[in-house]
C-alpha cells in the first residue's frame, strides 16, 4: 500500500467541541448510531498531556505513537483527490478535514492510500487509525466499525443530457454504471430485484473499480446512467462539457458520510469529540466552501 507523508497540516481555528440507498441509515439514525458508538469506546479517549502547540491531548489507541494514519482513496473529487491529478498529496474535503483533526491533536498525519473496496478491510486490519474517505454510514458498516457523521448526503443519478430517465422506475431494463464494492451498488441490486419481483425488466448493474470509469461508460454509450453520491455528481457533470446532467430526486438523500474507526477503539470517542470541535469552530464549513460544497450539509455538533 502506498504511503504518503501529508503536507503541512491545516491550522485549526479557535476552539469551542459524514456508500447508500436501501442499505443506508437516515440522517437522524446515523447520527444517533455514531454518537452511541463513540460513547461506547469509553471515557479514556485521550492519553497524556496535550502536545506542544495542540489544542487537546493526543488520543489513546494510535497504531503508531506520535502520528495519525488515515485510510483514503484519492479518486473522488471534490472529497479526496490528488493535487496534480494522479500524483502529489491528496487534497479535498476529507483529506483537509483529516489534516485539521490531526492538527487539533498536535500530531502529523500520514496517508494510507488504498482502493475503494479495500478501505474498510484496511481499517479492520488496523493499517490506519481512521478511515475518512466519503463512505456512507450504512447499516452494514456500522455493524463492523464505529463512525462519526460529518456530512449529510445521499445517492444521485447522472444521465446523458436529453435522457428521458427521471424516476427510479425508469431504470427498469437499463444499464447503470457504479463504482463497485459500495452501498450504491447494493442500491441498484436491490432495486433490480424489486423490478423482477414485479415482473419488470431488471437493471443491468455495471460495476467499475473507479468513478472515472463510470463516467466514461455513460459518455461512451456503454451505460444509460451512473449512480454516485450527490456531492460528487455536481463535480462530474461540471467536467462533462455539457454531455451529462443530474436526474434530480431519483433516490432519497437522507444518509450521511462518516469518519470510521475500529469498533470499540478509544479513537472512536476522540474522533467524535474532534469532529464536534471542528464543526463548532467553523473549520469544516470553511473547508467545504474551499471545495465548492454546501456548508449547510455539515450536521450540527452533538
Amino acid at each position: 500500500m502506498k504511503r504518503i507523508t501529508a503536507a503541512a497540516a491545516l491550522a485549526a481555528a479557535a476552539l469551542t467541541l459524514a456508500a447508500c440507498g436501501s442499505s443506508s441509515t437516515t440522517a437522524g439514525s446515523s447520527a444517533s448510531s455514531a454518537t452511541s458508538a463513540a460513547a461506547s469506546a469509553g471515557s479514556s479517549a485521550t492519553s497524556g498531556s496535550a502536545a506542544s502547540g495542540s489544542a487537546v491531548a493526543a488520543p489513546a489507541g494510535l497504531i503508531s505513537d506520535g502520528e495519525v494514519s488515515l485510510c483514503i482513496d484519492p479518486e473522488y473529487a471534490p472529497m479526496e483527490y490528488y493535487e496534480n491529478g494522479t500524483s502529489g498529496d491528496p487534497i479535498g474535503f476529507d483529506a483537509d478535514g483529516a489534516r485539521a483533526l490531526a492538527e487539533l491533536w498536535g500530531l502529523p498525519l500520514t496517508f494510507q492510500v488504498t482502493t475503494f473496496d479495500g478501505l474498510m478491510p484496511a481499517l479492520q486490519a488496523k493499517r490506519c487509525d481512521i478511515l475518512w474517505s466519503a463512505l456512507y454510514m450504512s447499516e452494514e458498516r456500522l455493524q463492523v466499525a464505529d463512525a462519526t457523521a460529518f456530512m449529510n448526503t445521499g445517492p444521485g443519478l447522472i444521465v446523458p443530457t436529453g435522457s428521458a430517465i427521471a424516476t427510479a422506475d425508469d431504470l427498469s431494463g437499463k444499464t447503470v454504471a457504479v463504482q463497485g464494492g459500495g452501498a450504491n451498488e447494493k442500491t441498484l441490486v436491490d432495486l433490480s430485484a424489486e423490478f423482477e419481483a414485479a415482473g419488470k425488466a431488471p437493471i443491468t448493474v455495471q460495476p467499475y473499480p473507479k468513478t472515472a470509469e463510470t463516467v466514461a461508460a455513460v459518455t461512451n454509450g456503454k451505460a444509460d446512467a451512473l449512480i454516485e453520491t450527490d456531492v460528487a455528481c455536481a463535480d462530474m457533470v461540471s467536467k462533462s462539457g455539457g454531455k451529462l446532467t443530474i436526474a434530480p430526486g431519483v433516490f432519497p438523500t437522507e444518509t450521511q458520510f462518516g469518519v470510521f474507526t475500529v469498533k470499540g477503539s478509544p479513537m472512536s470517542a476522540a474522533v467524535a469529540e474532534g469532529i464536534a470541535t471542528l464543526t463548532e469552530n467553523g473549520t469544516l464549513a470553511t473547508i467545504a466552501e474551499k471545495y465548492g460544497l454546501d456548508p449547510s450539509k455539515i450536521p450540527a455538533a452533538s
